[in-house]
């Protein structure tokens, strides 16, 4: 039974830190060394700006995210430590400071591997 709860409940398990070391790049349908490829007559996988699908020599399936290495999630989709739990707001830490100034001197801490820098990424 789908409920729309798979990927919280992936995090509930700490099942995402998979993707550290084994990044998921999704795949579409058997395009390569099969009787479609002769349907598509448009097709352009040449690594450049103007191609239009993956290239033969990376999976006979299709994989959308690697037309050409400037793509985003072109080396697969990953994930950080950080992203089990969402980062404290700057601000949080600026209205429980005795000085509403000084963010080290809040009584409240960051939550793991995310900075107490605003507009930084994730560390782990």
């Amino acid at each position: 039974m789908a409920d729309g709860l798979r990927y919280m409940d992936l995090c509930r398990w700490r099942a995402m830190d998979q993707l550290i070391e084994h990044p998921y790049i999704p795949e579409g349908f058997h395009l390569w060394d099969t009787p479609m490829q002769a349907w598509y007559t448009d097709l352009l996988y040449d690594g450049s700006d103007a191609s239009n699908v993956s290239s033969p020599n990376v999976s006979e399936y299709l994989r959308p995210y690697q037309k050409n290495s400037k793509q985003t999630c072109y080396n697969g989709f990953t994930w950080r430590m950080a992203h089990y739990l969402h980062p404290i707001m700057i601000k949080q830490f600026l209205i429980t400071a005795p000085d509403n100034k000084t963010v080290e001197n809040s009584p409240i801490y960051q939550n793991p591997y995310w900075p107490i820098v605003p507009d930084m990424p994730a560390e782990k």
